[in-house]
Parts: C-alpha cells; structure tokens; sequence
C-alpha cells in the first residue's frame, strides 16, 4: 500500500526534507502523485531509500549513485558489508536493512571476519540475521556448525588471535542459549541431560547438541562442562532423565575419559539412553562397543537419535 512522504521518512530513516531534495535535485526516484499532487511511497521505494540512506552514511556521495538502479545499489552495499564490515555504529542498522545474504557459507565469512575485527555486535546481528533467514534448524546446521569447525580450524592453524577465538565463542554461547521466539516444550516432553565430563573444557558442541534438543521438543537441563560422572548421574537420576549427551572434543583417545565413560553408563539406569558425540567420539567408539550407547558424529546423526522410536519410547 502506497504511504505519505511523512510515513517514508519513518520507514526509510530519512528527514522528508532530504527525499524531497534527493529527489528534485539528483532523480533518485519519482514518486507517484495523488489527483492533489501529493507523493505516495510504494514498497520498493522505500527499500530503495533505505538503501540509500546506509550507503550515504558510509562515505558514498548521493550524485553518484542517485540513479544507479536498485540491484546495483543492493550489491554495492553488500559488497561493502563483506569488504569492510562498515563503520562503527552504522552495522546494525545496515545489516538489518540489507538484502538477504544467497549463501549459509556467507554468514559464516562474515562471521570470521566480525570475529577477527574484535567486533561482537556485528556477529551477533549477522546470527539473528541467520536464523531468521534460514530458521533456527538451518541456521545450526549450515551456519553455527561450519562456523564452530572454521573457528578451531583457523585456531589450529594460528589464524586467530586468543581474544579473536574467546570473542566468537562467546557470541556464539549467547546465541545458542538464547531461546527461540514463540517456541513452546510440552509438560510431557522426555528430558535429555547434557554435559561433558572432567577435563573436557570445551562447551560448544555440548551448547549445539542444548539448541538442537530444544528445537526437536525435548526438555534440556545444560550442566555446563568439566563435570565429575557422579553429578552427572545425580542429576539424571533426580531429574528423571530419558537420556544424558556428552560431548568429547579433547583428548582423543584417553584411557581417562574411556574410563569415566564406562563408569558414567554403569551407574546410570538402564532405562536412561547415553550419547556420545563430538570430534573426538570416533576415537573411543570401537574400545566402548561393548556398551549400550548411542554414537552420534554430526548434527544431523543426534537429530535422528533425538527422533528415532527406541530413545523416545
């Protein structure tokens, strides 16, 4: 429906005095008119006035880009949110505003890039971004996991600085932990405890595994890492757990955690289902097959878990 100038100065961020000069003066639009000569805004013109306004903001003179068409202002300012990230107290505004990004894996450059300019609020609106694009599945599958593997990938490889890595780590524990809109769990819904035992440090996978329980219906009690197997089974005992998830990341292959593991399935209930996964769970599935757990080496291998009759009955 088309609107008034003084609703597309509301809409679009911009004084009704600067479209009018715009307009009159550079033919950055022509607006149509009512029988009283008054302008009326349609949609596509307001995203285009928005357009405008991000990319005079940083640094673009309106003569020279007054006239481009709409497409070529939309990539000119998509290629100057992955080039630069723009200007401090402009991202949020541009990201939000911006066309949506074709490709999860340009989330995921965006991101490293964010994270590698100590900039946590452009990842956290880049995150948001993602899952209203995608949805909360897409977005933990095709970004937040990519992501997490390029993060310890570029760590490995000593492409990130320790305050770089600290930073995206968090942002990425704020967004997991952050519940969807609107998403409800019913007062029936089998519990699944989730954690990773002592001297495994490392949360990310556990914090996935949390977001992706949520999301498939489950009730989730997040313990946090580092926790000795006898808290672990008080705590699914107590809350009457249908299963309990640790993720391994680091060591691989330990007699310790091989140890901790048989321990953990030995004074848990028959009836409460273990799960194992993360990078390193490969390593101790072969000395552990003599157990009843379930393996699961990707998101969409505890999905299927999470949703098969065995674990749910």
């Amino acid at each position: 429906m088309p609107c008034a100038i003084q609703m597309a100065s509301h809409l679009s961020g911009l004084s009704a005095h600067v479209i009018r000069i715009w307009e009159r003066r550079y033919g950055a639009m022509s607006p149509t008119r009512t029988e009283s000569n008054r302008r009326l805004y349609c949609e596509e013109a307001i995203k285009r006035l928005k357009i405008l306004r991000q990319l005079t903001e940083n640094g673009h003179r309106i003569g020279n880009i007054a006239k481009l068409p709409t497409s070529e202002l939309e990539q000119l300012l998509d290629d100057h949110l992955q080039r630069s990230l723009l200007p401090k107290g402009k991202k949020a505004a541009a990201i939000s505003d911006s066309k949506p990004l074709e490709e999860p894996q340009q989330f995921v450059d965006l991101c490293m890039a964010a994270s590698k300019a100590f900039d946590s609020e452009v990842m956290h609106h880049l995150l948001s971004r993602a899952r209203q694009q995608l949805g909360q599945r897409g977005m933990l599958h095709h970004v937040i996991c990519p992501l997490i593997q390029t993060i310890g990938e570029s760590w490995q490889a000593g492409n990130m600085r320790p305050g770089q890595e600290h930073l995206a780590t968090n942002v990425i524990r704020e967004v997991l932990m952050m519940p969807v809109p609107g998403s409800q769990i019913a007062e029936n819904a089998p519990e699944l405890v989730i954690t990773t035992p002592t001297g495994e440090v490392h949360e990310l996978g556990a914090m996935l595994v949390a977001a992706s329980a949520r999301d498939l219906g489950w009730k989730v009690t997040y313990l946090g890492p580092n926790l000795p197997i006898e808290e672990i089974a008080a705590c699914a005992s107590a809350r009457k757990a249908r299963a309990v998830a640790l993720s391994l990341v680091y060591p691989e292959k330990c007699p310790a955690i091989e140890d901790k593991v048989r321990q953990l399935r030995k004074i848990l209930p028959e009836t409460t289902a273990l799960i194992i996964g993360g990078r390193a769970a490969a390593g101790y599935q072969e000395s552990l097959s003599d157990l009843p757990i379930h393996w699961a080496y990707c998101l969409n291998g505890l999905d299927k878990i999470l949703t098969q009759a065995p674990i749910l009955a």
